[in-house]
């Protein structure tokens, strides 16, 4: 049976609310690999690892100390909560060990990664994990924003959020929460009145709710009126990436007090990044091959250069406009069988996470240069460590 179909079969077995909505549609042909990747379980240790002493970091009076004036100046107040559906996203470079290439606080498929796993029959890299632990996230995130018990009303929130290419996971969230008995609703960001629900999952990606249009998101944020997660203090903690640059530098572990145990994690999986600037902008462009450029505050693969192939026009345009440097680290590369013979898929891994725990750990197959989820036989895939 093609992968597709046994995926949509699945979804369709698992949500009788799913039974009439146009899965065959809303899943694209390429949003599923056939293929699983084999890694050896050291890797599996350093994701557990590596997660779980940025939550260490993070949760450090010293580090959050290091970023309060930046909050007061961005508008931002701690809310208690942290962030569901948070993922890590690594390359494996060349001998086997994970390079973090960014920290993504509203990252997509956990619950679409869940089902995979169980449409393709392979054993989840976490065994212990399971939906009803992300249900406990979402009452432990209530539980830190200053309410107890669970959510009676709960928001899954975009920008025009049918027109996503994953809007079929929130149809999977909805009937997730609904048989929890928590009245979910999805809904575009403009269209919500945040003060009727207890709970908001956030997909939107502004943010650090500025947008104009954000105006209501932000004022409830700020009031508490509900739960947001992800938020703007968990972003600008983690996910900013100015924080890739920040855990870089040896001497930011010393002044936070990091272990000389947390900061060797820290370290290895960290790739050396910096900013771009006008003062530095000539020696980067002499070094440009061992750089990959981004945006500080860009989701996805927008905007995003690799340095060997990035035109001296471009590089001109985006220098001192707030892009990182980030040390270059190739992905990995495996072979599959495809009807048109052997073919080589690029991957990264996007390791999800709530606090310091690491739950799911999906491939994204690809080639060419991004993973845009248009490779055939690409997408995201199971990953079974030996």
């Amino acid at each position: 049976m093609p992968t597709k179909t046994a995926f949509i079969q699945h979804l369709r077995s698992t949500f009788k609310g799913l039974e009439n909505q146009p899965l065959e549609t809303l899943i694209s042909e390429n949003l599923i690999s056939p293929f699983t990747i084999g890694l050896p379980k050291s890797i599996l240790k350093e994701a557990q690892d590596g997660i779980a002493e940025l939550f260490r970091l993070r949760e450090s009076k010293k580090y959050q100390e290091s970023y309060a004036e930046e909050l007061a100046a961005l508008g931002i107040k701690d809310p208690g909560n942290k962030a569901i559906c948070m993922s890590y996203d690594f390359h494996v470079d060349s001998e086997n060990h994970l390079k973090l290439i960014e920290v993504n606080t509203n990252a997509s498929f956990l619950a679409l990664g869940y089902l995979m796993y169980q449409s393709k029959r392979v054993p989840l890299p976490v065994p212990d994990f399971a939906f009803n632990e992300f249900k406990k996230d979402i009452e432990t995130e209530l539980e830190l924003f200053g309410k107890s018990g669970s959510p009676k009303s709960i928001a899954i929130i975009d920008e025009a959020p049918e027109q996503q290419r994953l809007y079929a996971e929130f149809l999977v969230y909805r009937e997730l929460f609904a048989g929890w008995g928590w009245n979910p609703q999805v809904l575009d960001y403009r269209q919500i009145d945040p003060a009727k629900f207890d709970f908001i999952y956030n997909r939107y990606t502004d943010f650090f709710l500025n947008n104009p249009e954000s105006a209501a998101l932000k004022t409830a944020f700020l009031a508490k009126e509900s739960c947001f997660s992800p938020n703007p203090h968990e972003y600008v903690l983690l996910a900013d990436k100015q924080r890739m640059i920040d855990w870089s530098l040896p001497t930011n572990l010393e002044k936070w007090d990091v272990c000389p145990e947390g900061s060797a994690i820290i370290n290895s999986i960290v790739p050396p990044s910096l900013t771009l600037d006008l003062a530095n902008k000539d020696e980067i462009w002499a070094q440009r091959k061992n750089y990959f450029f981004k945006p500080k505050r860009a989701y996805g693969s927008k905007q995003s250069y690799k340095g060997a192939s990035v035109s001296r026009k471009v590089f001109e345009e985006i220098a001192g406009q707030d892009f990182i440097a980030q040390t270059y680290v190739a992905p990995s590369e495996q072979v599959f069988t495809t009807p048109d013979g052997d073919q080589s898929f690029k991957f990264d891994l996007r390791c999800y996470a709530y606090q310091g725990r690491l739950q799911l750990i999906v491939a994204r197959l690809y080639q060419g240069q991004v993973t845009n989820l248009r490779t055939p036989l690409g997408g995201f895939g199971c990953v079974e460590f030996y």
